[in-house]
């Protein structure tokens, strides 16, 4: 009967070992991080985000143009007095304006708005990298679990034969009641893990779904895990060139030096052009009839310069340095940060690395113990605790090798997060990678007119060495 027991858990760890070594099932993970990527509701929001601040960049620009705008009055004075003339009155104007000189406030809010879509795509690259992770994680997960159900339901059967045999045996009056009782008491525990096992699996499963966009299945075996840098400091080298975080950030800095830049140019005056053209006519509601009608144009240039605002001129400027102080130092924050991620997760990665190998030992270690066991028991030298005790520890190592194999294999994906590399484009999946350059030349344009200005106040403020 033990050699029966000894047989299901070698069959038992073979299956574990095969599982993660033979690729037998449908779903790779590839497919799972293309799905993520295509499906996440997080990318979607960000995406969004970024298509909306694009549109600050038209927004800022529509500044460079002349603004039109056209008014049509019609009224009548309604009265029983014949002296008072009730002729309707109408009028129409059309107005042209053209900002000349604000400062150099309207360039710099380009600059500013640019910076701020730059930063927002860095946004969305940190977005990709956890969506990424997740569905790395997920995966893994569930084929964890998965593996633990498994020998969760070998560890029952296992029991139930020591159960058995040690019922026979207790019929023969090789062992006693007590024997008897702790087969038992180890079959219901090994029922119990079972349930708590079936459990975990489903939320692994839940959080795959919702990670992934759809119910895992049959996960096949993972690839070999990207390839990595030598040592922790090449690592930290290619985080800190191109991680988002510390990119964003510094996006973020130059936005918040054109904001104090645009804070102080408010200060300066104002200078437009505009033109218009009205009409009025008192005899007729319809233009082209009667007698009493008048049109009149203007050109003007206007000066509008601030003399006293309540302090909000200054307030504004003291605003955006210390936002620009604010900028700077998160900008050092994100350094330190990425940097200490990329250390400690490297060093976790190399201890699961480490772990399976003592794992693999462990395993095979427990079974050379179990089978000893085994063995003794039916020369009377070993308890049935003892067997009990040697079956459980083996289930234990095999069950904690399947735990250090997942864990190997999300922590080089950290490691590949923490330097800034996990996107689609890195990773080489073949699936199209969504594009901001294409909504942001959508919606982004001047017209030539507008695209003149940009280049005589561009080359005025190179000029002045802004």
């Amino acid at each position: 009967m033990k050699l029966k027991c000894t047989t299901v858990l070698q069959a038992t760890a073979l299956g574990v070992f095969m599982a993660f070594t033979t690729p037998v099932h449908a779903t790779t993970l590839a497919d799972a991080l293309i799905q993520a990527y295509q499906t996440n509701p997080a990318l979607r929001v960000d995406r969004s985000g970024l298509r909306a601040t694009d549109e600050t960049v038209r927004q800022a620009k529509g500044a460079l143009e002349p603004t039109i705008s056209a008014n049509l009055s019609v009224d009548r004075t309604e009265s029983s007095d014949p002296a008072i003339d009730t002729t309707p009155r109408t009028s129409l104007s059309v107005t042209a304006t053209q900002t000349i000189f604000a400062g150099g406030t309207l360039l710099r809010g380009i600059e500013q708005a640019r910076f701020n879509v730059l930063g927002g795509r860095q946004l969305l690259k940190s977005t990709e990298q956890s969506v990424l992770f997740d569905a790395v994680t997920a995966y893994m997960d569930v084929r964890r679990d998965q593996r633990n159900v498994q020998l969760a339901r070998n560890s029952v059967k296992v029991l139930n034969e020591e159960v058995r045999a040690a019922q026979e045996r207790f019929e023969v009056g090789e062992v006693t009641r007590t024997d008897v009782a702790q087969a038992e008491s180890r079959l219901a525990a090994s029922e119990s893990g079972l349930q708590l096992s079936i459990a975990a699996l489903q939320r692994s499963i839940d959080f795959y779904i919702a990670t992934v966009g759809s119910a895992p299945k049959n996960l096949r075996s993972p690839p070999p895990t990207p390839k990595l840098p030598t040592s922790a400091n090449a690592a930290e080298t290619v985080a800190v060139a191109r991680h988002p975080s510390i990119l964003q950030q510094q996006f973020t800095v130059k936005a918040a030096e054109k904001a104090v830049a645009i804070a102080k140019g408010d200060k300066s005056a104002v200078i437009s052009a505009n033109v218009s053209i009205s009409r009025s006519n008192n005899n007729s509601t319809t233009f082209g009839s009667g007698q009493d009608k008048q049109t009149q144009g203007r050109i003007g240039l206007d000066i509008d310069q601030a003399i006293y605002r309540g302090g909000r001129l200054n307030s504004t400027e003291r605003l955006a340095l210390a936002q620009l102080d604010q900028a700077n130092a998160n900008l050092q924050l994100a350094g330190v940060q990425v940097r200490q991620n990329v250390h400690s997760t490297y060093a976790t990665w190399q201890a699961s690395k480490a772990s399976i190998l003592a794992r693999r030992k462990q395993v095979r270690a427990a079974q050379i113990a179990f089978d000893g066991a085994s063995e003794e028991a039916k020369l009377g030298a070993r308890t049935t605790l003892d067997v009990l005790n040697s079956e459980q520890d083996l289930l234990q190592a095999q069950s904690d090798l399947v735990t250090a194999i997942r864990d190997e294999y999300v922590n080089a994906y950290g490691v590949l997060s923490a330097m800034g590399l996990l996107t689609v484009d890195h990773l080489g999946l073949g699936v199209e990678s969504y594009d901001p350059d294409v909504n942001y030349k959508k919606v982004s344009g001047l017209n030539k007119f507008g695209q003149e200005r940009v280049r005589i106040l561009d080359k005025i403020l190179k000029r002045r060495g802004n």
